[in-house]
């Protein structure tokens, strides 16, 4: 392994790591934080204000990790001249995600408004409204790392494919 196959490694796995922490830590807040903070019993200063506020340089830290190794494994790949052009979408589509996960990001997870006096919950109010809910916000977020984490495997697989020429 030369020097710069090592630098690059130690640049993907940076890449890697940035990814599984803000995603893995935002689906850890959708599963475990906020169905606790919802419960109805009061618990003194909020947790979930708490984890949201230490979370969030974790998450800026995440985004500026992955905007600087994703450029260089980017411009590494795209230099090659056996990457094939499928790979160039499926980057595409990755970074036009990862975009939207970082404007969620910038304004602080946004959630839907909380339901007026005596109006339903979402859940409450029907399919539409459960759908909108779970796909907003934080709960976007982690679909859509969820779905840029594949697009990864996916980058991985195209680049294999066009340099082993199958």
């Amino acid at each position: 392994m030369t020097l710069s196959e090592g630098v690059l490694l130690l640049i993907r796995w940076c890449h890697a790591l940035a990814a599984v922490t803000w995603v893995g830590g935002t689906l850890f807040y959708v599963l475990a934080l906020r169905p606790r903070a919802s419960d109805a019993e009061p618990r003194g200063p909020g947790l979930s204000a708490e984890a949201l506020v230490r979370f969030r340089g974790v998450v800026d830290t995440s985004i500026a990790v992955l905007v600087i190794t994703g450029a260089v494994m980017l411009f590494d790949r795209l230099s090659e001249p056996t990457t094939p052009p499928a790979y160039t979408v499926a980057a595409a589509v990755k970074i036009a995600l990862a975009l939207v996960m970082f404007v969620i990001a910038r304004r602080r997870w946004g959630r839907p408004a909380a339901p007026a006096a005596g109006e339903a919950s979402p859940a409450a109010r029907g399919i539409r409204a459960k759908a909108r809910y779970l796909t907003s916000g934080v709960n976007l977020t982690v679909i859509l790392g969820i779905t840029v984490i594949f697009l990864s495997d996916l980058l991985a697989f195209i680049y294999q494919e066009g340099l082993t020429g199958r």
